[in-house]
């Protein structure tokens, strides 16, 4: 900004220069004319003297022309030697009237070429003088902006350096998370298959007691009534179909579960150490359904700890305060009260609707 300041100082001066020697040359032409106009005027003044003179002596010339016709030879002659004498000197005058008049003139002339060179040097040693000042004010002003440019990469270069080894810190923490996570899945996944092999084992075991058993008792039903028999078969197809409504279930529910494990590992990559649990907002097989009356309890002191917490508060925490060991149950809670509008979520923190 300095610079340029000083740039449009330099030039309002050149101009205010300039302009004060074209009103300079104005004011000399002017007085030229001037002067022309008064030695015009004095010139048409003294020839329209001359002129009334001469027309008046004409006519008094004419006027004893007659008078003197009568005179002496001698006489006219002397009168007309006196006009050609009179009209001799008139000449004489006004040739040595213009002559000094052309003198002056030349002079003035000359004067003015002298002014007219040296207001040229001095104008040119000027311009000289601007044009080194600029040249070297522009000098400056590109060091100036080199050195600033200079700085300004070696700042981005080490910026870029500081946020490349950040971001491969990150990438570690990232990567030991994702393998975290991906052995608590398979964990999971593990723990899910063998409980549902367990089941299936305690339903085969069921169901093999409960065939040896029929067919134990199956010589003494032979004697029983129809209506008992067909009351049996009745009974054996609603567990039957009990029993396919509770594997269609139990084949839902898995489907269910690889979908969340499928959206868990998808949200994992995406989610810093700080996002942990609101990544991870799935249902969980082992959690436990809880009674009406324990959900309302628990949804009056989930929302008493987040009127005493302002500033808000993460599920884990939540947990915490209320001392339950696996904050993954208060999933469903959590998710009903941001349903009704009760509370409100904002990244990992919970809020109360104001």
């Amino acid at each position: 900004m300095a610079y340029a300041e000083e740039l449009r100082g330099l030039a309002q001066e050149m101009a205010s220069a300039y302009q004060e020697r074209l009103n300079r040359i104005s004011a000399i032409k002017q007085e030229t004319a001037d002067l022309l106009g008064v030695f015009g005027k004095g010139h048409q003044e003294m020839a329209h003297n001359m002129r009334a003179e001469l027309a008046k002596f004409k006519s008094d010339l004419d006027a004893a022309e007659s008078e003197r016709k009568k005179a002496d030879g001698a006489e006219v002659n002397q009168r007309s030697t006196d006009i050609n004498n009179l009209l001799s000197d008139f000449d004489a005058a006004h040739q040595e009237m213009a002559n000094n008049l052309r003198a002056e003139l030349a002079k003035f002339k000359s004067d003015l070429d002298a002014a007219e060179s040296e207001r040229k040097k001095a104008d040119g040693a000027e311009v000289n003088q601007r044009s080194t000042d600029i040249n070297n004010l522009l000098s400056d002003f590109d060091k100036a902006h080199q050195e600033m440019a200079n700085n300004l990469r070696a700042e981005l270069a080490k910026f870029k350096s500081d946020l490349d080894a950040a971001e491969g810190e990150r990438k570690k923490a990232d990567g030991a998370e994702v393998n975290q996570r991906s052995t608590d899945i398979n964990n999971l996944l593990s723990d899910f298959d063998a409980a549902h092999q367990e089941m299936a084992n305690n339903l085969r075991a069921e169901l093999a007691k409960f065939k040896s058993d029929l067919d134990a008792a199956e010589g003494d039903r032979k004697k029983a009534d129809q209506a008992e028999i067909r009351e049996r078969k009745w009974a054996m197809s609603s567990m039957l179909d009990d029993f396919r409504k509770e594997r269609e279930d139990a084949a839902a529910a898995w489907k269910g579960l690889l979908a969340n494990m499928q959206t868990v590992k998808g949200q994992v990559t995406l989610t810093g150490p700080t996002m942990a649990e609101a990544a991870v907002e799935v249902k969980p097989v082992e959690e436990a359904e809880l009674e009406e009356e324990q959900k309302e309890e628990l949804r009056d002191q989930i929302l008493g700890i987040l009127e005493d917490n302002p500033d808000g508060l993460r599920m884990v925490e939540i947990a915490d305060i209320l001392g339950i060991e696996n904050w993954r149950t208060l999933i469903p809670i959590m998710r009903e009260l941001l349903d009704d509008g009760e509370i409100r979520k904002e990244g990992t923190l919970y809020f109360v609707t104001e």
